[in-house]
């Protein structure tokens, strides 16, 4: 456990910041483009129509969450999966290039959306845009199941694949580029409960 600990405190000890910088704008821009498409092309709003509160709480939860705190997510997913292996004695879990290791990441990851990410991204997104607290509480409640049953399907074999063969310091890019997809999905959930979006 006091490896696992030094390992995780590392990755904030010799932080990258031009990486940060890079990975903070990507999934700020991604998730820019996403809400733009998820108003536009999916609810069929007009130019002047743009919810302009909306698209700044999208995109700076996105900047934020999946830009700043994936870049340490994805580089201690795969220290917390080797621990597990270790302390299981399983390894193919320690490996780094197996693909139990890679499916290992995509779990906790996966547990970290359906614990973390999800409420925060009610929470936090419909805050910004203004909503109270319990707003927020009573939208998570009505959307949390269907949001994180479509997350899994979509981010457990997105996930394994960029643990599998993408290079880590590309993954939050690409999980940038990808979540451009589930900013539209997770976006039109999140406003559709409100009784703002037609079913």
């Amino acid at each position: 456990m006091r490896l696992l600990r030094h390992r995780l405190r590392q990755i904030v000890t010799n932080l990258d910041g031009r990486a940060l910088r890079t990975d903070i704008l990507t999934a700020g821009g991604m998730g820019c483009c996403g809400d733009l498409l998820c108003q536009h092309a999916v609810e069929g709003k007009q130019r002047h129509d743009t919810d302009w509160r909306r698209l700044y709480a999208v995109t700076t939860f996105e900047a934020l969450y999946m830009g700043g705190l994936f870049h340490g997510f994805c580089q201690a997913f795969p220290l917390v999966v080797s621990f597990a292996g270790r302390k299981l004695a399983h390894g193919p879990l320690q490996a780094t290039d197996s693909a139990a290791h890679a499916l290992g990441c995509a779990v906790v990851d996966t547990l970290h959306d359906g614990t973390v990410m999800i409420p925060c991204y009610f929470l936090g997104v419909g805050m910004l845009q203004g909503d109270t607290l319990a707003e927020g509480r009573a939208n998570l409640r009505r959307e949390w199941l269907n949001s994180w049953a479509v997350g899994a399907s979509f981010w457990m074999p997105f996930m394994y694949c960029n643990f599998a063969y993408v290079r880590p310091q590309y993954r939050v890019r690409l999980m940038a580029v990808a979540n451009t997809v589930w900013s539209v999905l997770i976006d039109y959930m999140a406003h559709r409960s409100k009784g703002r979006l037609p079913d």
